[in-house]
């Protein structure tokens, strides 16, 4: 772990040497906002996954059928140092990024068909949320992008797996059980590949991940059940972006002392 995080530390810093404070091609800029995961598939049946229902009886969970939102937010904080080519409409970029998300698994109790009194169905949703460190790097293009910080982008990061956190609502009990991240380190996979698409507008920023795999191992194996919970999880997981690119220049200075003096003028 603390390898895989000095290395990230090295490339990153290495190219903030060269960069110049407050130039117009070489600057630093910040990025925070939310994560979003929406729509993750469904993982496989497994065997011997159990619910205890209210009453004490042992009940076989299924994965529920249909679309599923399986939505599960986060937050992220991003520290991106750019360099834009002089000639040109593009530039690089490359950052240190600590944020969230999760995965979302809907389950509901079976029953062999003909049972008689007809049994009540419970469900159960299942969370996995994961803490990164990453280190994105992208290619990004737009007319003048300067001006406006209108451009798009695309490139790839890694991210090496932090802690993990597990949370359960049944759907006869409000409470959410939510289990200590120390319990779970032996579930995730050390680190995980992912492709970035996004688009910039002047302070909002919009960007999409696919991850390869997910933090998940599969190769994890419950010893009390005898079986390897996520080898029937995703192969990929999808989740978006959402906030505020906050140049560290005189571009955002110019730019918020534009905005107060057309609020001036506006309320006069």
């Amino acid at each position: 772990m603390k390898k895989s995080i000095v290395l990230i530390l090295i490339v990153f810093y290495s190219g903030l040497s060269f960069s110049q404070w407050n130039s117009e091609y070489d600057y630093f800029s910040l990025k925070v906002g939310a994560t979003h995961t929406l729509f993750s598939k469904q993982p496989a049946e497994l065997p011997n996954k159990m619910l205890i229902s209210p009453e004490g009886d042992h009940l076989q969970l299924v994965p529920t059928k249909g679309v599923k939102l399986n939505y599960v937010p986060g937050y992220y904080g991003t520290l991106i140092y750019n360099h834009d080519l002089k000639k040109g409409n593009s530039g690089i970029s490359i950052g240190i990024d600590y944020r969230t998300y999760g995965i979302a698994a809907n389950y509901e109790t079976t029953f062999p068909s003909g049972t008689t009194p007809a049994p009540e169905i419970y469900k159960l949703r299942e969370v996995y949320n994961v803490s990164q460190i990453s280190l994105p790097v992208y290619l990004k293009y737009g007319k003048k992008f300067y001006k406006t910080q209108k451009y798009i982008y695309a490139g790839v990061s890694y991210s090496y797996n932090l802690f993990l956190s597990k949370s359960e609502n049944v759907s006869y009990n409000e409470t959410i059980k939510r289990s200590q991240p120390e319990k779970y380190k032996d579930m995730m996979k050390t680190g995980n590949f992912a492709g970035i698409v996004g688009f910039n507008y002047m302070f909002l920023n919009f960007e999409a991940n696919y991850v390869v795999g997910n933090f998940l191992s599969k190769n994890y194996e419950d010893a009390t059940i005898g079986v390897k919970p996520f080898a029937g999880y995703p192969k990929g997981t999808f989740f978006i972006k959402t906030g505020l690119n906050i140049p560290l220049n005189s571009w955002t200075t110019r730019k918020v002392y534009a905005a107060e003096m057309w609020l001036r003028r506006l309320l006069r």
